[in-house]
């Protein structure tokens, strides 16, 4: 049996997320048997976020901290305020951002674990500048189970870095 795993506010593994806010991984799956990850991340008032994308063998959840996420599920949008919680089930294409005036705070679970791909994608964006080639991010998600739904066909890049990256969960 392992001990506990205690993470105090601000803390966690903290690195640029994929859209270039600080992102803080506050239980990695090595702490869960790889059952899951729970990270912190934040968008920018308007931040468009990821490009859409589909898991097919995870789930993801949400609950919003601080101002308000918007969340695209299938042909719905969602508008999810502070204390408000969303689950995505696996085989929905989504993409959560920040419509809002506001920066928005939120905790997300990813179900079995994805933390490593956060940090791979990171590593990416520092590679290429926030702009990696589709075929890059392909490969990648490929690897992760994060298929992008609207990649352009071969090295033409996507724009993943889109928002402000000062300021840490």
């Amino acid at each position: 049996m392992s001990d506990p795993v205690v993470i105090a506010a601000g803390q966690g593994r903290l690195f640029p997320g994929p859209t270039g806010a600080p992102m803080a991984v506050k239980i990695d799956g090595a702490a869960t048997g790889g059952a899951y990850s729970l990270i912190e991340y934040a968008h920018a008032a308007g931040a468009p976020g990821p490009p859409p994308h589909v898991h097919a063998v995870h789930e993801e959840a949400f609950r919003v901290l601080e101002g308000e996420l918007s969340l695209d599920v299938g042909d719905r949008t969602l508008t999810l305020g502070a204390g408000d919680y969303a689950v995505v089930p696996r085989g929905m294409v989504h993409r959560p951002y920040n419509a809002g005036r506001v920066e928005v705070r939120f905790l997300f679970i990813t179900s079995p674990a994805l933390d490593g791909f956060f940090a791979e994608m990171a590593d990416l964006n520092a590679a290429t500048g926030g702009n990696p080639p589709a075929e890059a991010l392909k490969e990648l998600g490929d690897r992760w189970d994060c298929l992008f739904t609207n990649l352009s066909a071969g090295d033409e890049t996507t724009r993943m870095v889109n928002e402000p990256t000062e300021k840490a969960p």
